[in-house]
């Protein structure tokens, strides 16, 4: 009986302790990259703004079947909305099962005449729970480096977009 409640001492001061360790995280989850490229607004709001355009840039919509019903997105186990859209940015909802959903936003910033950083970002807002912040540890390894990877295609497409014309 005395290794039976040992045991079960030790497994409550350890989720105690996992607890307390995780509300050291915040809960509130920022990733964010940004690339400068030099094009017309209307070419980065064309391929931003619109999820019909991005499929020119975004490499799971070109192995996954995208269904885009009004501002929506379905792709694999993800659905995206366009929430707002204005001269100079486009906020998205994204929502990947079993996870908290993101708030997303493209934005495009001018640096000088021609010349603008398009600033791409997630934010996820999670619970208190230990499995939900210890995940978010996860967010800057895997989304950054995803980021970085559809930034380069949104700005070859945009580029190549600029030459034909």
């Amino acid at each position: 009986m005395k290794p039976v409640k040992l045991l079960l001492g030790s497994l409550i001061v350890l989720a105690i302790l996992i607890t307390a360790i995780a509300a050291l995280f915040p809960s509130k989850v920022i990733v964010s990259r940004a690339i400068e490229l030099t094009a017309p607004p209307a070419d980065i709001a064309y391929y931003v703004a619109d999820l019909h355009h991005w499929d020119a840039w975004m490499s799971e919509w070109k192995e996954n079947k995208v269904t885009i019903k009004n501002n929506t997105a379905f792709i694999s186990t993800q659905t995206i909305t366009l929430t707002s859209a204005s001269d100079t940015a486009a906020n998205f909802e994204w929502v990947a099962t079993g996870q908290p959903p993101y708030q997303v936003k493209i934005e495009w910033l001018p640096l000088q005449e021609g010349n603008y950083v398009i600033h791409w970002s997630f934010t996820q807002q999670v619970s208190w729970y230990p499995w939900e912040k210890f995940q978010t540890l996860l967010n800057e390894k895997l989304l950054g480096t995803k980021m970085e990877l559809e930034l380069a295609n949104l700005k070859e497409a945009i580029l190549n977009k600029s030459l034909v014309k």
